[in-house]
């Protein structure tokens, strides 16, 4: 549960309309997100929260981000460009909750060095000291015939953004888990097929510990921002030909105006977790796969006018006025608070105790 003595540093004028939000938010939540428990479930997300530590942020939409942060035992977080924010969430969060983040990229190739994060809460989750970031062979490198500064051709490089592994384990599910946030450069042409290498090569380069992991009893996941334009473009080809697997109930877009599937979570493990990740109920509580949607309940599409000052701090917002300044509010101001993507979650089964002993009984 956050810390919600933080509420004391919103100004006393702002403090009911914040708290109200924060109740709303706190009712969707407890609607539309599956209640976490201590010993049957795992629930892991994603969430790219757009640079996030880059724009500076009001104090309550850290107080909103902690809730929903809040309500998942695992979080893979892109788009991490500074830390001092995101301690100021972590604080928020309070003592029960850790995180493990990778260097920053550097800052001609990342959006101005940004980290890949994990969030994870030590009463459910135990990291399990392995973590490292993907380096390419020479023969797997991402071909691109650029000329450089002093005419040189580069016919092979790593990734914009390098993929994050790590090993970390709940109950009795243990998984390696690589985050990614992948090359977008445009729609079509070179770009894009430097974007289809990207994921090509992560799930190819990933996939290779498949086997192991198996014998072990691991299960991978890699999961994040890999820019997916549709599940039937060869961006989603990339991923699945390397025998990922992403479970039905995420074949969904996760941007604001539903038309892009850049945020995946997909699955190198046994049937029986996919089945489970793909069960089908009415029942939002009893789901085990979804999508939340971030601005239902707070900066709702009705709210431009409570924050009309704000704005007007921005060089976007300040000359803007009516209408204008609404399409501002809608489309990019209000995802500098929150995001731009919605978080995507998955519900797995993490107590195996039962089929364990059972196979001991049968000898």
């Amino acid at each position: 549960m956050p810390q919600y003595y933080y509420l004391r540093y919103i100004p006393k004028s702002e403090r009911p309309r914040v708290v109200g939000n924060l109740e709303r938010l706190i009712d969707q939540l407890d609607r539309e997100i599956p209640d976490k428990d201590s010993e049957q479930t795992l629930l892991l997300a994603t969430w790219n929260i757009r640079n996030f530590g880059k724009v500076r942020r009001l104090q309550e939409s850290l107080m909103y981000i902690a809730e929903i942060l809040s309500r998942f035992d695992f979080v893979a977080v892109q788009e991490v460009v500074d830390l001092d924010d995101w301690r100021a969430v972590m604080d928020r969060l309070g003592p029960d909750y850790d995180f493990i983040a990778s260097d920053k990229t550097h800052h001609k190739l990342g959006s101005g060095g940004e980290r890949l994060l994990y969030l994870y809460d030590k009463r459910k989750v135990r990291f399990q000291n392995i973590a490292g970031e993907i380096v390419l062979p020479t023969d797997m490198l991402i071909t691109d015939d650029t000329i450089g500064e002093g005419g040189e051709l580069f016919q092979g490089k790593q990734f914009r953004r390098t993929p994050f592994i790590t090993a970390f384990r709940s109950g009795w599910f243990k998984f390696d888990i690589c985050a990614v946030h992948l090359f977008y450069g445009s729609s079509s042409g070179s770009k894009l097929q430097q974007r289809v290498q990207e994921i090509d090569r992560v799930a190819d380069y990933f996939s290779d510990r498949a086997e192991h992991a198996q014998k072990k009893g691991r299960s991978l996941i890699l999961l994040g921002d890999f820019n997916i334009v549709h599940p039937d473009h060869e961006t989603m080809t990339a991923l699945k030909r390397h025998g990922f697997r992403i479970p039905d109930a995420l074949n969904r877009p996760s941007n604001l105006d539903l038309s892009k599937y850049y945020d995946q979570i997909a699955f190198m493990t046994d049937d029986d977790t996919l089945k489970f990740i793909d069960r089908q109920t009415d029942d939002p509580k009893q789901a085990n796969a979804g999508i939340f949607e971030i601005f239902k309940s707070v900066f709702r599409d009705g709210d431009a006018l409570e924050y009309e000052r704000d704005m007007r701090k921005k060089k976007g917002g300040k000359d803007k006025q009516g209408a204008a300044l609404t399409k501002y509010y809608k489309g990019i101001w209000r995802t500098y608070q929150l995001s731009d993507h919605k978080p995507m979650w998955v519900r797995i089964k993490s107590n195996a105790a039962a089929a364990y002993l059972s196979r001991l009984k049968s000898g």
